[in-house]
């Protein structure tokens, strides 16, 4: 399966290093205000609970998309899981930030040309199942970030864990702590931007089907229930993140009406503005759609403005 995704973005800001890394990563992320971590279905979990990896069992998937922000910047990313075994599943991501374009002109005032400061890193991840409900996660990140400036040239080096459960298949409780690592710059280290994360999430079917089934060695006859593939999705998420005062609340709701659309979105219902802790903060709104194309290989085109 293939996924796309373009999303708009308004500007948020911190005084910590490498803070896109709290930025959310893919279309259907952004359009659920960044609501991810017990709901994610595609390779981007790899970015926000490498633990939801497993439940992408059914065959390799891959997404990518592009995240445009003001002043000339750019977030991108590309994302691919594969299941190794029932129990194994593994998935590789890059995501790069332009963050910028520097004009460089003599002492005359002249442009003699331009330079981009460049952020990103790639990460792994493996999800292993240990048991059909719970699923326990660990990711790596490398990072490097690219500047005119030698002194402002960095790497570092990250890990992301996570797990995820089924409680008694009504919802699912999704939990990750990410980015735990350091940034160096010169002989100078500092430490990434954590982010705690906690949430829940609920699938609500628009109909059941009942479809009968044989057991091959007793020859009974039983029914099992298939949840229609319409269904409403809703959730709820808390994230922490270093330096702030109060754990920001999400929550975001996806409906799909038709097995080839879905509508999404999401708002804060309580957190941080301008440093100050109040309701509706107004720093995370958005929402989203999406579109399944019935091809060969299935291909899902994602969109979000927050």
């Amino acid at each position: 399966m293939f996924l796309a995704c373009v999303v708009y973005c308004q500007e948020r800001s911190s005084l910590a290093i490498e803070t896109y890394l709290l930025r959310p990563i893919g279309a259907r992320t952004a359009g659920m205000s960044n609501m991810h971590v017990a709901c994610a279905d595609d390779p981007t979990a790899l970015f926000s609970n490498p633990a939801s990896i497993g439940y992408l069992r059914d065959s390799t998937m891959i997404t990518t998309g592009t995240t445009l922000l003001s002043f000339g910047r750019s977030l991108s990313n590309i994302a691919l899981s594969h299941p190794i075994s029932k129990e194994l599943t593994i998935a590789a991501g890059i995501v790069s930030m332009i963050a910028g374009t520097l004009t460089q002109r003599d002492l005359n005032g002249t442009i003699i040309g331009t330079q981009t400061i460049w952020q990103g890193f790639s990460s792994i991840a493996a999800s292993y199942h240990l048991t059909t409900r719970t699923s326990l996660g660990i990711g790596g990140r490398v990072l490097l970030s690219s500047s005119p400036d030698a002194s402002s040239r960095g790497s570092g080096v990250a890990l992301d864990l996570g797990a995820v459960t089924s409680i008694f298949d009504i919802a699912t409780f999704g939990i990750s702590v990410q980015q735990i690592g350091v940034m160096s710059f010169g002989s100078e280290r500092f430490s990434l931007p954590w982010m705690l994360r906690l949430g829940l999430s609920s699938r609500i079917p628009f109909q059941i089907n009942y479809v009968p089934t044989t057991s091959t060695t007793l020859g009974s006859t039983d029914t099992v229930e298939v949840p229609s593939i319409e269904h409403l999705l809703v959730g709820f998420e808390a994230q922490l993140r270093a330096g702030a005062k109060t754990p920001t609340f999400i929550i975001g709701a996806e409906v799909i009406p038709y097995p080839f659309v879905a509508v999404r979105g999401g708002i804060a219902l309580y957190g941080e503005s301008h440093c100050v802790p109040q309701l509706f903060p107004a720093t995370t709104f958005s929402g989203g759609i999406s579109l399944s194309l019935p091809l060969s290989i299935p291909i899902r085109l994602d969109y979000a403005l927050s």
